[in-house]
């Protein structure tokens, strides 16, 4: 879609931001490794610190259509020292209404690009559950490989689901 924005959530956007997130958690429980009944119980979600503090590090960066935030796709950079070269792509969601129109392609590329501008940032990590196969397509088109994967990782109401760990390096090295 031509129109729709793409960025990083400013700090007075938290709000939006757990409207969506807390929606993407309902919308489909299986794919996430958080629930939506633990996640709105809380008063503040993690990421709605890191938001509000405008952290330069770990940040959400949304797709907005006419200023509504339809999208998200978050970054998180390792803290340990020895995993400083390392982050963790978490939390992609488009709404529904909007799938299939590029919007996460767009989502993804722009976080990418915001995660490889950090200083020192040499490899981007996530995880998704096997069975989410456009999700799986859509990280392979954009350059992760497959470094590994957890079988019957997750249960849920009686049955399993299989991980894959993914990876991208700078430069695709």
């Amino acid at each position: 879609m031509e129109n729709i924005a793409y960025r990083r959530l400013q700090t007075t956007e938290s709000d939006a931001y757990r409207s969506v997130r807390l929606e993407s958690l309902q919308a489909y429980p299986n794919s996430f490794g958080s629930s939506y009944e633990e996640q709105k119980q809380r008063a503040k979600l993690a990421f709605e610190y890191y938001i509000e503090q405008g952290h330069p590090e770990n940040f959400i960066v949304g797709a907005f259509d006419q200023g509504q935030l339809i999208g998200i796709c978050g970054f998180y950079r390792l803290s340990d020292p020895r995993s400083q070269p390392r982050g963790e792509l978490i939390q992609m969601y488009v709404k529904p209404s909007y799938q299939g129109k590029q919007i996460g392609f767009h989502l993804l590329k722009t976080t990418i690009a915001e995660a490889f501008a950090i200083r020192g940032l040499e490899q981007i990590e996530l995880q998704v559950m096997l069975n989410l196969k456009p999700a799986n397509k859509l990280y392979e088109r954009m350059g992760f490989r497959e470094c590994g994967w957890r079988k019957r990782f997750y249960q849920i109401d009686g049955g399993y689901f299989d991980q894959r760990l993914l990876l991208l390096r700078l430069n695709n090295q």
